[in-house]
């Protein structure tokens, strides 16, 4: 229980945020961190802020950069971690302070590569606990029978394939030269977690997860998972969920149906959008992507009539529109 933590952290723009988040890092009950904060080229006060923080803890090491975004923000941070663990913590986030020596004693007591938990959703008026609709084994899993609970998150929403929920083996992501086996992928924009997480799944044997929130994910508007623009321009969630079909095209049918219909929903509700805002040729894109695997969202869906007509409406709507 001595072995070193590196906890990444990427920061642009939050100074609102960053010093609750550190602050809540640096109390961890679990001491031996190293905490990497990237600020990727911040316009505000972010960068001002770390550099006073690190004056008083060197265990925080940061990192000034010209802004190219979060994906090089996290790999310019892995290339700088010594850790035999990593983690990761967003800058508008914060973590229960027993949050790290928790997830260290289920990796070492359990020797999987990988220890996950469950979170809480913040807001500045209300925090609410993720609740599973199902319970979760317990115990250590074997990560081919884990990502059922991984991609059905409508029913597992505690465990969802989240970066910061996890601590996982450094060697799962470094060789012992310290080059990296799994980059973030810049291609995949504000989806590059969800492709880590999955390449990071294929390099993976065991996972054992516990069903106790002891993450704050902070709901603020203007965050780019939440930006429905930039979603539709780039589709960078529709890229990132073929990618991981593919990734798991050897992982059996029942978790690549589960992962179908995750993708025929993110495509549903950027066509709703599509077609508020009047983008039809992009709506009729998507159209087409949904039919691919249409069999398999209604066949997953088949005792959920309301999930069935919603995609149907969907289609509709949108051939009607486009004639």
């Amino acid at each position: 229980m001595n072995k070193k933590i590196s906890i990444i952290i990427p920061v642009y723009n939050t100074e609102k945020y960053i010093e609750r988040c550190i602050k809540s890092v640096l109390k961890q009950t679990y001491e031996n961190i190293e905490i990497i904060c990237v600020d990727d080229g911040s316009t505000d006060k972010s960068g001002i802020i770390l550099d006073r923080l690190g004056n008083q803890d060197n265990r925080l090491i940061v990192i000034h950069k010209t802004n190219e975004g979060v994906t090089e923000a996290r790999n310019a941070a892995l290339e700088h971690a010594s850790g035999e663990y990593i983690g990761f913590v967003d800058s508008d986030d914060y973590i229960d302070e027993n949050m790290y020596e928790e997830l260290v004693r289920v990796i070492e007591k359990n020797d999987v590569d990988i220890a996950a938990c469950s979170y809480y959703i913040a807001c500045d008026t209300n925090v609410s606990e993720v609740v599973n609709c199902k319970p979760v084994p317990e115990g250590i899993q074997k990560i081919e029978d884990f990502l059922i609970y991984i991609y059905e998150r409508d029913v597992y929403r505690g465990v969802a394939g989240y970066l910061w929920t996890r601590l996982f083996k450094s060697s799962l992501i470094k060789n012992g030269e310290g080059n990296l086996l799994v980059p973030f992928k810049k291609e995949f924009l504000g989806a590059d977690d969800i492709v880590f997480i999955a390449d990071i799944n294929m390099r993976c044997k065991t996972i054992r997860y516990i069903d106790k929130p002891l993450y704050y994910y902070y709901q603020r508007d203007g965050s780019i998972v939440h930006d429905e623009r930039k979603q539709l321009n780039e589709l960078f969630w529709i890229k990132a969920y073929e990618y991981i079909i593919d990734r798991y095209s050897n992982a059996g049918e029942r978790v690549l149906d589960i992962v179908k219909r995750m993708y025929v929903f993110r495509c549903g509700k950027l066509m709703e959008y599509a077609i508020q805002v009047d983008e039809l040729e992009k709506a009729a894109v998507l159209r087409k992507k949904i039919k691919r695997y249409l069999d398999v969202y209604v066949r997953t869906n088949i005792d959920t009539f309301d999930r069935v007509k919603w995609i149907v409406d969907i289609i509709v709507q949108s051939e009607k529109l486009a004639h």
